[in-house]
């Protein structure tokens, strides 16, 4: 656990837990799946989308993502052809620098962690072992599976911190899109955004953000300054 002085109450809390999001925050993905959606659209015969239209959904479950970015299209054909892009086997994503390393030492310091993603668990699964996390250092996996309602919506998020057994006001949420701000934004969770994924400090102030790191590894550091 971690003690940290909640400016708003102006008292000391414990933060016990921490809930991250997966792509850009644990694993330097972000350039992979937008290269993804982009090679699926050109595959399909689809509309291109820009880099910048797929970065502001990104967060959020993949056939909304379809349906927002082409309407008519047959989404369970593209769901598929997408999602076979991410079972090659040469397909290895790293980890963010020296993230692995950041969440290591923090578990030790007795904190929970979950991790909350708009991915399938399969895939979260498989991508945080190949970039060198272990999975037991997570104490709950919440997916698109999981729950009905997805990010933005509150309703994953809350399902982590009850799964890990700790308040709202002892949780942080670790995330870098604009779904995961809102998402823990409509949870009352206290949200930390990275750098290392999909905006930029510019998009994050203009969000009303306050805690800016610029990568997991920097968050130990950072959480008794909360």
């Amino acid at each position: 656990m971690i003690r940290a002085r909640h400016k708003s109450a102006r008292e000391i809390v414990m933060i016990k837990a921490i809930v991250f999001d997966v792509d850009g925050v644990l694993i330097d993905s972000n350039n992979i799946i937008v290269e993804a959606y982009q090679k699926t659209a050109e595959k399909l015969g689809l509309r291109i989308p820009s880099s910048r239209e797929i970065v502001d959904l990104m967060g959020r479950p993949l056939a909304e993502i379809v349906r927002t970015l082409w309407a008519k299209s047959d989404a369970k054909l593209y769901t598929e052809e997408y999602r076979s892009l991410f079972m090659d086997e040469t397909l290895v994503i790293p980890a963010i620098e020296d993230a692995v390393k950041a969440v290591s030492v923090m578990r030790e310091s007795g904190l929970r962690f979950g991790v909350l993603s708009g991915k399938m668990r399969f895939f979260i699964k498989k991508h945080l072992r190949e970039a060198g996390f272990d999975i037991k250092w997570f104490d709950t996996i919440v997916s698109f599976e999981t729950t009905k309602k997805h990010k933005p919506h509150p309703e994953p998020l809350l399902y982590a911190v009850n799964q890990l057994g700790v308040k709202t006001e002892e949780t942080v949420y670790v995330g870098d899109s604009i779904s995961d701000y809102e998402c823990a934004k409509n949870a009352q969770v206290t949200y930390f955004a990275v750098l290392t994924g999909s905006l930029k400090r510019e998009d994050l102030e203009k969000l009303g953000v306050r805690n800016i790191i610029n990568s997991v590894a920097d968050l130990p550091e950072h959480l008794t300054k909360i």
